[in-house]
C-alpha cells in the first residue's frame, strides 16, 4: 500500500476535470501535503494564470504535485498538452521526503495521464517558456523537417538567445564561456541545409573546472566529433543527420553525452549536477546517446538510434527456433532521459542468430545454465524474476551465471560490486489503467573500479551480450548500485511504454 490519503478526493477530481476541459479558464491545479508531518495530500489551489501562478504556491519547504494545461501550435493546428509537475523543495521535511517515493505512484494515478513530466527543486525551471519548450520537444513541433519539395521549416528552440560572456547556472558551479557565441554555433547546426555545412557541435570542460567551452564544430559528422574526445574528459555535443522516410527527408538531431572512463574523479562527482542545465542548453533534440568510449559514437549508431526512435527500424520478432542455433532478437535501445523529443521505443525486433567462436571474443561457462535462467525470467508462471551474468574472476571474456532469484531488483543489486561488470535481466510488472503488463529490463552494470584492460575490451562484447538478453523493453546502464532503484526503473519503463506521458 502507498500509505497516501487524499483530503476531499471529490474536490480534487473536480479541479483536475476543470484543467482537462479546454473550454474552462482553469488551466492549473496543485496538490500538497496537508501539513509538515502529514501523509495526506490535499488540493492547494487552482487558477487560470498557468505555471506562473502555480509556482507562487511553491516554496523550499513544500512538496507539490501539479497539472498544467498548455497549448502547442504545429503548423496551423493547435493541440492541448498537459504537463505534470513534481516539486520537491530542498528544505521539505525529511520524513516527508522519505515517504514521497511510496506516494508518487498513487498521486500520479490520481492526477491521470499527461504528455510531459517535470521533476525539479529549481523554481527557474518552472517558467512558461521552459514548459513550452518541453511541450514542443515532446510533440516534435520543435524539430526541423526538410521536404524535398517545400524546403525547410523553421526551428523553434527552447534554449533562448542569452547574452554575456559567462553565465552561471543556478544551484551548480556550471558556467558557459561566451554563451552567446556557443548558442550561435549551435544555431548554425540547426539551420544549415546545404552540402558541406556544419553538422556537429561539441563543448567540454576547461581543464578540471566546471566551465564549459567550445571544443569544435564542423561538417565531418560523428567521426570528426569523436576525434576531439579522449578517455580522460567529459563533453557534450549535437549531431545533425538526415533520415529518408519515403519521399520525405527529415532532419534529426542527436544529443551526445560523453564521459570518458578515466576522467578526473572530482569532476565526475560534480558534473552529475550539471545534467539538467546542459540538456536544457541543447534542447530540442530527437535522441540521446550516452557513451563512455569513442567506439559508441558513430554515424551508423546515431542513425540506427534515430530510426528506432522514429519507428522506421521496427521489425517483427520471429518466434521460430531451431535446435542447433537458437536465435535471439537484435535490438537498438535508446535513452530519452526526459529532455529530448519523446521517441517511439522499439521493443520487438527481428530475430537473428548469436555469433559463435571468436567473432565477438565472448565465451560462456555453462551456456545452457545462462540461457535457461534467462528463459525462467521470461516465464511469468515461474517465480524467478531476475538473473545476473558476469565475468569469471571479474575479468577476461568468459561469462558465467552469477545468480538468479525471485526477490526482484534488490536481490540482484546485492550481488553487484564496484570492481565487476554484470549483465542482468529483470522482470517487472506495469499497471496501465486496469491492465497489468510484463516488462523486461536489461541491466548493464560497470563498476567504477573494474580492471582497466578489462574495461577496454567491453566494447567488443556489447553486441553479443545485447543479443543474449534480447528482446527487452528497457536497457539501463549504471556504474553505482545507488543508481539502481525500483522507482528509477519504473519511471524508465513508463517512458519507454508511453504510459508516463499519454492522455486518455
Amino acid at each position: 500500500m502507498s500509505g497516501v490519503e487524499f483530503v476531499d478526493e471529490a474536490a480534487g477530481k473536480d479541479a483536475l476535470k476543470s484543467v482537462r476541459n479546454d473550454k474552462s479558464e482553469i488551466d492549473w491545479c496543485l496538490f500538497t501535503y496537508e501539513d509538515a508531518k502529514s501523509s495526506k495530500v490535499a488540493l492547494k489551489g487552482t487558477g487560470s494564470g498557468g505555471i506562473e501562478e502555480l509556482k507562487t504556491h511553491l516554496g523550499n519547504d513544500v512538496i507539490g504535485y501539479g497539472l498544467v494545461r498548455k497549448t502547442d501550435k504545429i503548423d496551423d493546428s493547435v493541440t492541448v498538452k498537459f504537463v505534470y509537475i513534481f516539486w520537491l523543495g530542498d528544505d521539505a521535511p525529511r520524513m516527508q521526503k522519505a515517504r514521497v517515493s511510496t506516494h508518487q505512484g498513487a498521486v500520479r494515478n490520481f492526477i491521470g495521464q499527461f504528455h510531459v513530466d517535470i521533476t525539479t527543486s529549481d523554481i527557474s525551471e518552472l517558467s512558461d517558456e521552459a514548459l513550452q519548450a518541453k511541450v514542443m520537444d515532446n510533440s516534435g513541433s520543435a524539430s526541423k523537417v526538410i521536404d524535398k519539395n517545400t524546403g525547410a521549416r523553421e526551428v523553434r528552440s527552447g534554449t533562448g538567445s542569452g547574452s554575456g560572456s559567462k553565465i552561471a547556472s543556478k544551484n551548480t558551479g556550471l558556467t558557459f564561456t561566451d554563451e552567446a557565441n556557443l548558442k550561435e554555433k549551435l544555431r548554425e547546426i540547426r539551420v544549415a541545409t546545404g552540402e558541406g555545412s556544419n553538422d556537429w557541435f561539441l563543448i567540454g570542460y576547461e581543464g578540471e573546472s566546471e566551465n564549459l567551452v567550445l571544443l569544435g564544430t564542423g561538417s565531418g559528422g560523428a567521426s570528426e566529433l569523436v576525434s576531439l574526445l579522449s578517455d580522460d574528459m567529459a563533453a557534450y555535443g549535437l549531431v545533425r543527420r538526415v533520415e529518408q522516410i519515403d519521399d520525405t527527408k527529415a532532419t534529426k538531431f542527436a544529443f551526445i553525452k560523453f564521459q570518458g572512463d578515466h576522467m578526473p574523479r572530482m569532476l565526475k562527482a560534480r558534473i552529475g549536477t550539471h545534467a539538467g542545465k546542459v540538456q536544457e542548453f541543447f534542447q530540442p533534440y530527437h535522441v540521446s546517446i550516452d557513451a563512455t568510449q569513442k567506439s559508441e559514437i558513430t554515424d551508423e549508431i546515431i542513425m540506427k538510434t534515430i530510426q528506432t526512435a522514429s519507428g522506421t527500424r521496427v521489425h517483427v520478432l520471429d518466434d521460430q527456433r531451431t535446435a542447433a542455433q537458437p536465435p535471439v532478437a537484435q535490438q537498438t535501445q535508446i535513452r530519452t532521459g526526459g529532455s529530448g523529443l519523446q521517441p517511439k521505443t522499439a521493443t520487438v525486433t527481428k530475430a537473428v542468430a548469436v555469433p559463435r567462436g571468436n567473432e565477438q571474443n565472448v565465451k560462456f561457462s555453462d551456456e545452457d545454465a545462462i540461457r535457461n535462467s534467462i528463459k525462467e525470467v521470461r516465464n511469468d508462471t515461474v517465480d524467478t524474476d531476475w538473473c545476473l551474468v558476469g565475468y569469471e574472476g571479474k575479468k577476461g571474456n568468459v561469462l558465467v551465471l552469477l545468480g538468479k532469484g525471485s526477490g526482484g531488483l534488490s536481490e540482484l543489486v546485492g550481488l553487484l560490486e564496484d570492481d565487476m561488470v554484470g549483465y542482468g535481466l529483470l522482470r517487472k510488472t506495469e499497471k496501465f489503467d486496469e491492465s497489468l503488463t510484463v516488462k523486461f529490463v536489461h541491466i548493464v552494470f560497470t563498476g567504477e573500479n573494474i580492471n582497466r584492460m578489462h574495461r577496454a575490451r567491453l566494447g567488443t562484447h556489447k553486441g553479443e551480450v545485447n543479443q543474449l538478453f534480447s528482446p527487452y523493453h528497457v536497457d539501463f546502464q549504471a556504474t553505482s548500485t545507488s543508481e539502481l532503484t525500483d522507482e528509477v526503473l519504473q519511471t524508465r519503463i513508463g517512458e519507454a511504454s508511453g504510459t508516463a506521458n499519454k492522455v486518455k
